[in-house]
């Protein structure tokens, strides 16, 4: 037996500090820690001291591997597995909010946001049941809400495999009043169980009360939920649509086989659902928001639901007194008909025969016209799904380009309506995805979305080219060199010409400095795909990389030249003109590449040209439209980080200029997770750490950085700043010599302010 003394969190566990309890779980006692080599927030769960015998801590051993199968935007993900003599504990993402249960309770949700959050939490619970996982205690507790307004499934400690029919914890089995009807029995359950947990969960969320009635009393909720129907939505909700009702009573229904069968249809109807209230959504309606207990307002659009269309779950004997007293008055009527129907049809058919005989003859004897359509538009085409997944694909060719990732998605999606297992339109949806995050956006959400879309796609068909197309592209961003080549080379294998691969595959090599064969493959896919700018892109920045500016120049140039409306070329190329101390040429460049449209690294680039000049003010405010929703990229660490040194040399904008350093660290944090030898990125955090004055964090990454890049100008230039802002002045010194020596320009040095007190007692620059 394990030591059972020893079961005190200590306050630091490996690289985890630490910080405060957030709460108790069956099995553990869940602090919130810093990790402290990524520096961001997590939340470990340690297991119990009365629980650390044997049998406990295999279960919970059994728990870490079941939860990490799982990845998935809308599940709590799991970072860590501690395993030590003296402790065993799980650590995971740390959810900055609170649970579904009291978001609604303290504030008001509008209607649209709550069917999000049910799309959300079903696409969650597809992924867990197709990994064999059973939540088993799904409800609004176990939902969290982040900053950003994203449900996250929680809790999955008492979640059990199919495979081995275990709980991870046979001392719970569930909250009551979210039991199936065979897990208050204590039969045997599969993910249908789930499936009507969620039920209740939507119930609430689109009726704000409980399908059975509220009360405290466990033992009769069981028997309500075992034995008595839920309560027709209309009684809270009379507006609610028909297929709304329908999908709730199918979750709803007593009887698992009249559940659905596959949680991913579940999840596709809500989001089809969802996508229809937005689209019906007047300026009324996108006001209209829902307190925690009040009925759901229906948007327009609708088809309106009446109490006698519900369900057959549902009760359908408890229409209102309004109701029955409405139709009361046409019973008579309605007697009167069923006797005489046969006298009745006939009178009218003979009424209309009449009337439409007279009408006729009244008409005048012109020439009979054939109506066409004014437009081909007017023409209802038909579905065709390979017609939709050219459209998606054409449009992810030009993924940089404003509305073509939203064009893409939207033609993937269509094939998914149709049909829910085709993997080519699941892999779109995952490049999509990663696109967006490679992008101006850096959202690690993306990225969470692209990795769950692109396992998804290769097990529905790992024989298709594009599967291992966007698993590639997953790897690539995680910095899984060989993973990701194995995935090109196998996409290449089974369809050696499709562009995507190509690409991929250049990336690839880029992203893992094997420049020399990155360059061979570019030079090779631009006479392949003549037409295809993106290869030339690679190139360029493959040079600026290997500080040959002039030969990026070259490689940018014929970008423009093949592609002249992406914006990407005209930033990569005014750094090329830049380092080779063509100002006045890259500054004309930039305003070119600003007349097409707005682009984040666009404004980036300028804000860092006016620095250079030493116009703050014009600096500040190239950098604001860098981080704004519609010019820029508010997500973007490097668009804060810059705003941050440029406001500190304006007087009286010191704190706000901190704030945006904060910003940007803790934006770099999730992506150093996935790219943890990432130099760039290294380098950009030790730099924000310096800023923000924590030097203990800060100077053990500035040596690590200066030998995983010995010879990345770039990287020593920040470095030796980094140095600087520490106090290190031998060591800057040193480090900015090794900047210029490889290539880093004077001139950059020159325009620091932060390095005017190095340069004017050295003078080396």
């Amino acid at each position: 037996m394990v030591n059972s003394q020893a079961h005190q969190a200590p306050r630091l566990l490996n690289q985890y500090e630490i910080l405060s309890p957030l709460g108790r779980g069956g099995m553990g006692l869940v602090y919130l820690a810093r990790d402290t080599r990524l520096q961001r927030q997590v939340a470990i769960k340690c297991l119990r001291s009365e629980l650390f015998e044997e049998c406990y801590i295999e279960r919970f051993k059994r728990e870490a591997f079941l939860l990490a199968k799982l990845n998935h935007p809308n599940i709590v993900q799991i970072y860590d597995f501690i395993e030590t003599p003296e402790q065993l504990a799980l650590v995971m993402e740390f959810v900055e909010g609170n649970n579904l249960h009291i978001h609604l309770r303290e504030h008001i949700v509008s209607l649209s946001q709550r069917m999000t959050w049910l799309v959300q939490i079903a696409q969650g619970l597809a992924v867990a049941h197709d990994a064999g996982i059973i939540h088993r205690d799904l409800k609004p507790e176990n939902i969290l809400i982040s900053k950003l307004n994203q449900a996250k499934i929680s809790d999955l400690g008492i979640a059990k495999s199919q495979e081995t029919n275990a709980a991870l914890t046979d001392h719970i089995a569930g909250s009551y009043c979210a039991m199936s009807p065979e897990q208050a029995v204590g039969d045997a359950i599969t993910f249908k169980s789930d499936l009507f947990s969620f039920g209740i969960l939507a119930y609430q969320l689109l009726c704000g009360a409980h399908p059975f009635g509220d009360t405290s009393n466990k033992l009769q909720m069981m028997q309500r939920i075992i034995s008595q129907p839920p309560t027709p939505p209309s009684k809270h909700n009379p507006d609610l649509a028909p297929a709304i009702t329908e999908i709730l009573g199918q979750l709803l229904s007593k009887k698992p086989d009249s559940r659905p069968d596959n949680t991913h249809w579940v999840a596709t109807q809500f989001e089809c659902l969802s996508r229809l209230l937005v689209t019906n959504d007047d300026v009324n309606n996108d006001t209209q928001a829902l307190a925690p207990n009040s009925a759901v307002i229906q948007p327009s659009g609708y088809p309106q639901a009446s109490t006698s269309q519900a369900h057959a779950t549902f009760n359908s004997g408890t229409a209102s007194s309004a109701t029955v007293k409405k139709w009361a008055s046409l019973v008579p009527m309605q007697r009167y008909f069923h006797s005489q129907k046969k006298t009745v049809i006939f009178s009218l058919l003979i009424a209309f025969t009449l009337t439409f005989f007279l009408l006729w003859r009244l008409q005048p004897n012109t020439p009979a016209l054939i109506v066409t359509p004014s437009s081909p538009s007017q023409v209802a085409k038909p579905y065709s799904q390979a017609a939709q997944l050219r459209k998606g694909l054409e449009a992810l060719k030009l993924f940089d380009r404003p509305g073509s990732l939203e064009t893409a998605e939207k033609s993937f999606n269509i094939i998914l309506e149709h049909s829910p297992s085709n993997a080519a339109a699941v892999a779109g949806l995952s490049l999509v995805y990663s696109y967006r995050y490679s992008g101006d956006s850096e959202d690690p959400i993306w990225l969470q979305k692209a990795d769950a879309s692109a396992q998804q796609a290769m097990r529905l068909n790992a024989q298709l080219g594009f599967s291992h197309i966007a698993m590639g592209h997953v790897f690539t961003i995680k910095a899984e060199h060989d993973q990701a080549f194995d995935a090109f080379a196998r996409a290449l294998v089974l369809e050696p010409t499709n562009i995507f691969a190509w690409r991929g595959k250049v990336s690839a090599l880029r992203s893992a400095q094997r420049y020399n064969e990155a360059i061979v493959l570019a030079l090779q896919g631009l006479k392949q795909f003549p037409k295809e700018r993106f290869f030339a892109d690679e190139l360029g920045t493959i040079y600026i990389d290997q500080n040959n500016y002039s030969k990026a120049e070259e490689a940018f140039r014929l970008s423009i030249e093949r592609q002249p409306d992406a914006v990407y070329a005209y930033a990569s190329l005014y750094i090329a003109l830049e380092r080779q101390n063509r100002a006045d040429e890259a500054m004309q460049i930039l305003q070119q590449g600003l007349q097409i449209r707005s682009s984040a690294t666009l404004y980036g680039n300028l804000g860092n040209a006016l620095f250079i000049r030493g116009d703050y003010l014009g600096a500040a405010a190239a950098f604001e439209a860098a981080i704004s929703p519609d010019k820029g990229n508010p997500g973007s660490h490097l668009a804060w980080a810059n705003l941050a040194d440029t406001l500190r040399w304006i007087p009286g904008r010191e704190a706000e200029a901190k704030n945006a350093y904060i910003k940007a660290r803790d934006l770099l944090v999730p992506r150093l997770e996935h790219r943890t030898e990432d130099a760039t990125l290294i380098s950009r955090m030790a730099l924000y750490l310096a800023r923000l004055g924590d030097n203990d964090a800060a100077e053990p990454m500035l040596w690590r950085v200066i030998a995983l890049a010995p010879k990345d100008a770039t990287v020593h230039f920040r470095a030796g700043l980094a140095f600087e802002l520490l106090g290190e002045r031998n060591a800057a010194l040193a480090t900015l010599i090794k900047a210029v020596e490889l290539g880093f320009p004077l001139k950059l040095i020159e325009a620091e302010p932060d390095l005017l007190e190095l340069r004017r007692t050295s003078g080396a620059f």
